[in-house]
């Protein structure tokens, strides 16, 4: 083969090689790939195709708006609760504070965003609110909107609650509320990913976190 044709057959490759380089590119930066997992091994409920979820708009308890926008590039584990439940949610912020620090004793770098989702905006002010999402870990966050946008993400998630009046009472902040104490794992796409029903252990949502992510 001349020079001239060996020159030729060189920029050609190299030509074509650029060429599958910025392809990949663009693919990767346009297309999202189903991550496959065995979900026997999976201890919640894995979602093969993520669920896109409706426009929401809360305030989070850095006073910034929260939003479908936040759940974009990272995963989100998010909870319903209120600040003065007194089993289901202290127990599952335990489990969750338990969780976060497992995966940052084993270096993981991509951790999720805790975020407690209040049901209880009549009583749960910003202040309060983040005091005790922060009181289980400085990293949890805390969202709060009216009670019309909590009713609407809530019904969409399947997450059930409910205002319980107690009898004889004359004070109208005077109820306690029963509600499900699900985990929703929304992916970096803003998509729920998979969901985790009571009771929660730390050490299995570390496991499917970890399956997840790595």
């Amino acid at each position: 083969m001349s020079l001239k044709a060996r020159s030729v057959t060189f920029t050609v490759v190299v030509v074509l090689a650029l060429a599958g380089l910025f392809s990949g590119i663009f693919v990767g930066q346009h297309f999202h790939f189903k991550k496959k997992i065995d979900v026997t091994t999976f201890h919640g409920t894995y979602l093969e195709n993520p669920r896109p979820v409706n426009r929401f708009s809360l305030t989070g308890t850095d006073e910034k708006s929260f939003d479908n926008k936040s759940l974009k590039d990272k995963w989100t584990l998010m909870f319903f609760g209120f600040t003065n439940c007194g089993y289901v949610c202290p127990t599952t912020m335990a489990e969750l504070s338990k969780m976060y620090r497992i995966l940052e004793e084993k270096g993981v770098k991509n951790l999720p965003h805790i975020v407690m989702v209040s049901i209880d905006p009549e009583r749960d002010s910003p202040e309060k609110l983040r005091s005790y999402v922060t009181s289980f870990h400085p990293d949890f966050y805390g969202a709060r909107g009216d009670e019309n946008s909590i009713k609407a993400m809530t019904r969409e998630m399947g997450i059930a609650y409910a205002k319980i009046i107690e009898k004889g009472s004359d004070d109208s902040k005077n109820y306690d509320i029963q509600h499900s104490g699900a985990l929703m794992l929304f992916n970096p796409q803003g998509e729920l990913n998979a969901f985790f029903t009571t009771p929660h252990h730390a050490d299995l949502l570390a496991k499917d976190y970890l399956l997840l992510v790595s």
